[in-house]
This record gives structure tokens, sequence and C-alpha cells, in this order.
């Protein structure tokens, strides 16, 4: 080596030495916009938080590339033969797939007319297509192209072969051919599992049970989208994310899952979703793979099928083959035409985190599946019942035209931060229908006098509680001014628990993850048990980040949208406000009568509607002349 080669080579081993690890967090989502390849989602108390997971610089690779040295590791062939199926011509190549681009059809509904309250909207049903394009990346990958969503329109018919090799196995389709699914957890919000159905995309779906070891780690969404997917046909199984760090651990979780899915029965296998990098990167491979065992072993000896998720690279070179063999393997690499890093035996690969599905309003993982699995699962677990369909799918086309009607209210907040009792005469009862008075704990006293006011004038309204508190004890002590200021009054709109999000964060009031949602059901509690009628308020990012499933469909909800990006809360609002650029203000939209309600079944301080009284009145009346 001559004396240049040595210094050069001290310099930058030295230099080398010095770099900085790149650390990167395996995070759960945290945009819509910005979905990870991975579901990692953090639980408090099955991860290690202070754990980050490191990827050195690798010295060697750069010393050896500098001296021509080869490395004794090859990466799998990139370049295979595929054979491709289109209608009746076949073609052969031993060169990468090009770049391809596939379109679906949607139909969809376009408002015409709308005028106030009671509005007549004509809906024109409209053919559009659009491209569905994606790029990915793959773990240990320099190829880079663009994944397409490669979904047609299937129902219940097979398409032909994915460009990739699966070796026969037990209840494979005959020629190659495969079905689409995808796989659903709580980052694709409330799921229209009707329109899944419908758009003839998907033929079954992989639905996130939970993750980790404690009970209480179930996916908010799971009970909604297994019940609502079952509800109309779809096949469906089921996976569960799993922390553990060592095998007594994998066997915990299996526990936790089997009590999680207990009420329910499918078609397709269990499986462990086996991607944690801290164990994958620290644990030995003899641990590794007994930690599947141990998991898939618990449960099959519970009655239960179970199969094994996890990227190809990592089956291929971390888990003992033999344990693989024994079950359905479910592996993911993107952005390639083939499965090239796992050489065994898949029976679904997930091909892109990147698909646009009707019935689902972000990015959705997309699968293609090579098995027969109801046929080969039967009924998972054995002695189970799949529960039949019972909401009917579309099966024909649309009216081209459709004609309904609908109410919409309008109506003014009344911020008693900025607003007082002299104010009320400015409320313009030509442009609004009705208040809504506003106030935090500085201003709840204030909130009476207000309500007489808005009376007083022939205003109906309810409360806003604009909640700054982040404590119990201090809700509780708002909640006790709030009910002494209520009593003896009437509402004929809701009480909503109202909470600001500002940078997708509750920074202004040092809100944590979970505690949004904590306070809100104290609040709502409380009042829905001294009859009034509750609701939540929320900027939709909120509603889709900080409140549980359960939560959100036992109060009403009020959605605030700052942008035109697709809703995060996907549920039933009765009470919409859309920022308006042009004005700098927001449009409010209700939708549900609230008065009637109300008063008719006697909430808010009202005793149920004058017409029951009357005709239990003249009822008792009778009786006492007879």
């Amino acid at each position: 080596m001559s004396l240049a080669k040595k210094m050069i080579s001290a310099i930058l081993a030295a230099g080398m030495s010095i770099l900085p690890v790149v650390s990167i967090t395996a995070s759960a989502v945290a945009d819509v916009n910005n979905t990870y390849v991975y579901d990692n989602t953090i639980s408090e108390k099955s991860k290690d938080l202070a754990f980050e997971e490191n990827t050195p610089f690798n010295v060697f690779d750069i010393y050896d590339a500098y001296y021509e040295i080869k490395s004794q590791v090859t990466k799998p062939a990139t370049t295979v033969t595929t054979t491709v199926t289109k209608k009746t011509t076949t073609t052969t190549t031993t060169t990468s797939a090009p770049k391809t681009t596939s379109k679906k059809t949607t139909s969809k509904t376009v408002p015409k007319t709308t005028s106030k309250k009671t509005t007549t909207t004509t809906a024109v049903s409209k053919t559009t297509t659009k491209d569905i394009t994606t790029t990915t990346k793959k773990s240990a990958s320099t190829t880079s192209v663009d994944a397409t969503n490669a979904v047609t329109t299937v129902s219940t018919m097979l398409t032909t072969a994915a460009t990739t090799s699966v070796t026969t196995q037990v209840g494979q389709f005959s020629e190659g051919r495969y079905i689409n699914g995808i796989d659903v957890s709580q980052w694709q919000y409330k799921i229209d599992w009707k329109a899944v159905k419908d758009s003839g995309q998907v033929d079954f779906a992989i639905i996130k049970a939970g993750w980790g070891k404690e009970y209480d780690q179930v996916d908010p969404f799971f009970h909604d989208n297994m019940q609502q997917a079952q509800a109309v046909g779809m096949d469906v199984g089921v996976y569960w994310f799993s922390y553990a760090m060592s095998v007594e651990e994998a066997k915990q979780e299996a526990l936790v899952c089997m009590e999680t899915i207990k009420d329910y029965s499918f078609n397709y296998p269990v499986y462990f979703d086996f991607e944690y990098q801290r164990a994958l990167t620290t644990l030995s491979y003899a641990t590794l793979s007994e930690m599947i065992e141990a998991f898939c072993t618990t449960l099959e000896e519970n009655g239960y099928k179970t199969g094994v998720y996890g990227s190809g690279s990592d089956f291929e070179y971390r888990i003992y083959r033999h344990v693989l063999e024994k079950r359905p393997v479910w592996v993911a690499e993107y952005d390639t035409p083939t499965v090239s890093w796992y050489t065994g035996t898949h029976g679904i690969w997930q091909y892109s985190p990147r698909g646009r599905i009707d019935g689902i309003a972000t990015d959705v993982d997309l699968n293609y599946c090579y098995v027969d699995y109801p046929s080969v699962v039967g009924v998972n677990p054995v002695n189970g019942v799949i529960p039949p369909a019972t909401i009917p799918v579309t099966t024909t086309t649309d009216p081209a035209v459709t004609t309904t009607t609908t109410n919409n209210w309008s109506c003014k907040i009344f911020d008693l931060s900025t607003m007082s009792v002299d104010n009320w005469n400015d409320f313009n009862k030509e442009e609004n229908d009705f208040a809504m008075i506003m106030a935090d704990s500085d201003k709840l006293e204030s909130i009476g006098e207000n309500i007489d006011k808005a009376h007083s004038l022939g205003i109906e309204c309810g409360v806003i509680y604009d909640c700054n508190v982040v404590t119990v004890e201090k809700i509780k002590e708002d909640i006790a001014v709030l009910d002494a200021q209520l009593s003896g009054r009437t509402l004929e709109y809701p009480l909503y628990f109202n909470i600001d999000e500002k940078n997708a964060e509750f920074g202004i009031c040092g809100f944590e993850k979970n505690n949004a949602a904590y306070i809100a059901t104290e609040f709502c509690s409380y009042f829905e048990n001294k009859k009034y009628y509750v609701g939540i308020r929320a900027e939709d990012k909120a509603l889709g980040y900080r409140f549980n499933r359960d939560l959100l469909s036992r109060y009403d909800v009020w959605q605030v949208k700052y942008n035109n990006d697709p809703n995060l809360f996907t549920g039933y609002c009765g009470i919409k406000s859309r920022y308006n650029a042009e004005n700098g203000g927001f449009d409010i939209i209700c939708v549900t009568d609230y008065p009637e309600i109300i008063k008719r079944i006697g909430l808010n301080g009202y005793t149920p509607q004058e017409q029951n009284l009357t005709e239990n009145t003249e009822n008792t009346a009778t009786q006492e002349q007879e």
C-alpha cells in the first residue's frame, strides 16, 4: 500500500469514528399525509421508549469500496424471469418490470345547488378516472420506482397473476391467479365498509386487533372494523403487532390477543406482526424464531390458525426457515415487480402502503393473496361461527340523477371572551337560526345571564364549554360552576365539550395524547346523567387522533375543518364548521333538528313535549269519569 493511500485510510477511519449515529425513531404515524411503511404504534407499557433504533454508519463499506474489495454478502438478484398475463397475451422478460400505471374508475356525487335551511340537492352520478401511483422505500434496497395501485374491479372473480413466483402450496389458486386485499388499523380511522365492498376493489381485509402484552392495548377501531366488515360480507383475518423482547412476552401477547378476539370468528389466519426493530436487531436468530413459535403455538393450542407477517429481508436473514414453513407467511416488500428478498413460500404479498380505496379517507396497505384461505382455514377458531352479512351490497349502477331534500340551519357563536349581554341586540335572525354561547373557565359564571338574554329576544341557543384545563380536579370544579349556571334554565341545542388543537398538539393547555379523551369523558358523562344532550366539538385532526371510537359514537360530534384535506373523522356530525378563506371566518352548518329532539324527549331542562303531556292528562280524566 502506498504512503498516500495509508494516510488517506487513516484520515478516513478517524473521520468515520466520530460521525454521529443515525437515529431512527419508530414512532406512530403523526399525520395522515405521512403514513410510514410500518404501523409502529408507540406504547408506554409494551415498549421501552428510552430505546432508539440505531443504524451505525458502516465504515467498512466505504473502506472496501475505496480499495475495491468485494463484499462476501450478495443481494438477491434483481433480474428475474416473470410472466405477465393480460387477456390472451403472454410476455416473458428477463429484465426488471417497467414502470406501470393502473387506473380505477369511481363514481362521485356532485352537489349542484345549495340554499339556506331547506335545501334541494340534485346529484349527478359522474364517472371519473384517476391515476394512482406511489413511491415508497424498501428496506436495504437501492431501487426506486413508482409502486402502482394495481387493484382492479374484481368482485368475486380472481385476477390474473401478479409478477411474482409462488411455490405451490395447499389452497393456492390455479395458474398463478390472485385476489386483492387490504390491511387496516386505527390509522385508517372510521371506514365505510359498505363503500369498500361496493367498490369491487377489495376481496379480503386483515384487521389490526391490538399490540403489546397489556389487556387494554386494543386498537380503538378493531371492534367497529370487524363488525362492519363482516356485516357487508367481507372475508377477514386479524393481526397483532408485537413488542415482545422475550419468549415469555411473546406468550403473554398471544394470551392478550386471544382475549381481544374471543368474540369473533373469521376465515383468514391470526397473523403475528413481527417487525419490532429493537427485537430484530438485538436478539439472536434462535430467540426470534422461538418467539414466533411461542406466540403461534399458544393460539394454535386454543383452536386458532395462525400466520406470520414481516419484511422479506427479516424473514430471509433473521428467522429460521423451518419455523416459517409451518404456517402461512405474509411478506412485505415494496417498489419491486416481485418478492425478491424472501425466497421461501408466501401466501400474501403486501406490495404497497399507498393504496387509495373507496370508503377509506387515508392511504391503505395493498396486498395480493395467492391462497384460498377461506377454504384452507375454514372457520377461525375451529369451533367458531362466521356471522352472515347483514348489510346489502350495491350490485347495480346508481341512477344517473337523484334528488334529495335536506334541512340546514345556520349558527352564530357568541364567545363570552369577547362579547357580553350588550351584544345580543346585534344578532341577525335573518342570517342565523340559533346561537351557541361559548365560555371557558374564566367566563362560566356569565353563561346564565346570556342564556336569559338570548331567550328574551326569541333566540334559541346551546352552550359550548371551551376546555382549557388538564386535570380531573379542575374539570370537576368547572362542571360544578356550569351546572349551577344551567340549573333552572333550558337549552334548545346541545351542550358541547370543546377542545382546540394547535399544530397537531394540545400545546395551549398541555394535553397528553390520551388526556383529552379522559377529560372529555368526565365532562360528558356527568351532564349525560343530568339529562343533557351532550356533544364533543373539536378540530378534525383532534377527532381522528385524540378520541376513541366508543366516545365519539356515544355523543354528538361537531367537526371543525381548517382545510380541504380528506376527513380523518368520517363518522356522523350533527354540526360542521368549515373555514372560509374568502371572508376569514367559518361557515357553520347544522343538519340536525336538535330542538325537536330535545323537546320531544325531554332534555336540557325541558319536560317531555306538551303533546304527550296533553294526551296523558286526557286519558287520566277519562279514566276518572269512568
